[in-house]
């Protein structure tokens, strides 16, 4: 009989203005799993947003307030499960497999920080985050995790390249499915691209006063810059692909620059336009034979329209696949909860760098394990 399992994945991303919560029903173990959305759900992060950026802004704190914040913000992800899963009356889940917030990235060092102990408390499951961890012990990267999960997910019967436009923008490269999945898992390959939601949304921060240019309808009404939008993609790609992306790349020398001598509009169009031009030549550049578009940068025209024109493939959302683009990276963590209690190593040497085929610690992931006469609220 198929083993089936519920997972809850939770998201939060460098972007900083939001969770997103995925229940996904996973059949069968391993690499033959097959992984079903059940429902998803997103909320703002209320006043812990303005503390989270704080932290990933390196801005000076006390041990104390990191303990309040680590604390603060896994009961907030508690609260949001629970009231999600009860408000939808899902079923329990088997397992939560928790991201945390990205407040430091520069491998080996790197900060998910979450306490999430409170999930455990209030689900009354087995609970998985730091999934990062082992690669980077093992001289890995540690990003980006999402590609193994994408072929779990998206997997087709053509090369194909799936793209989250979040705070970053990251590609995976998917090779043509076949019976042999350790073979074809092997063939897999993902890279971060370049600041995305991060510039986009600290452009509107800066010229809009708003927290984001929703659907991109400001930088729609803007005209390009030639000058501007060749500097930003210099600097888009300075590094080239063998880099993983975190807190810091965001390209605001860039910013501060355009700001003195464009409009606001003109500068959005600009910066959406380089950056959508920098992910469209990286998808042409690997050959796939389409493009599937996930994250909050989904919902902006003008950049998805940049992308589309620079990958000369066919580019729609991932939610012609099943998957809501805004449920795609909480999905995808609860696959990759659901592969490392497998036993499956969640990151892929090719696309972290790490020398390990294997690493020698079998075990991704730092575990709450909740005993059976223990469970519940």
């Amino acid at each position: 009989m198929t083993r089936v399992r519920h997972v809850l994945g939770a998201m939060t991303g460098t972007s900083i203005d939001g969770i997103d919560l995925a229940l996904v029903r996973i059949e069968g173990r391993g690499l033959a799993m097959r992984a079903t959305l059940v429902a998803h759900h997103a909320a703002g992060l209320g006043s812990l947003a303005d503390r989270l950026r704080a932290a990933a802004e390196q801005r000076p704190m006390t041990a104390g307030e990191f303990a309040a914040l680590m604390l603060d913000f896994g009961s907030f992800h508690a609260d949001e499960a629970r009231a999600f899963l009860d408000g939808a009356r899902l079923p329990r889940p088997d397992l939560a497999s928790i991201h945390g917030q990205t407040v430091f990235h520069r491998p080996p060092a790197s900060w998910q920080l979450v306490n999430a102990h409170p999930v455990a408390r209030a689900l009354g499951c087995d609970v998985v985050f730091d999934l990062r961890g082992n690669d980077l012990a093992h001289g890995g990267q540690g990003a980006p995790l999402t590609p193994l999960a994408d072929w779990v997910l998206f997997r087709s019967d053509a090369p194909r390249a799936v793209v989250n436009l979040g705070g970053f923008a990251n590609v995976t490269l998917l090779p043509q499915d076949a019976p042999d999945a350790p073979r074809v898992v092997d063939a897999i390959r993902g890279f971060d691209v370049c600041a995305c939601n991060q510039l986009l949304d600290a452009a509107a921060r800066a010229v809009l006063g708003a927290s984001f240019d929703a659907g991109g309808a400001a930088a729609a009404r803007g005209t390009r810059d030639p000058d501007a939008e060749a500097s930003l993609i210099a600097r888009l790609t300075d590094g080239g692909e063998a880099r993983s992306l975190g807190t810091g790349d965001e390209c605001l020398g860039w910013l501060h620059d355009a700001r003195g001598r464009l409009r606001p509009d003109d500068l959005l169009a600009s910066a959406a336009a380089a950056i959508g031009s920098v992910i469209g030549r990286a998808i042409r550049a690997h050959g796939a034979s389409d493009a599937l578009l996930a994250g909050g940068g989904t919902r902006h025209q003008p950049l998805a329209e940049s992308i589309a024109r620079a990958a000369t493939c066919p580019v729609r959302s991932c939610g012609d696949a099943g998957i809501p683009p805004e449920a795609r990276e909480a999905a995808g963590w609860a696959v990759l909860g659901a592969l490392a209690q497998d036993g499956i190593p969640v990151a892929l040497p090719a696309v972290t760098g790490r020398p390990e085929a294997r690493p020698t610690t079998p075990i991704d992931g730092t575990w709450i394990h909740v005993r059976a006469d223990h469970a519940g609220p």
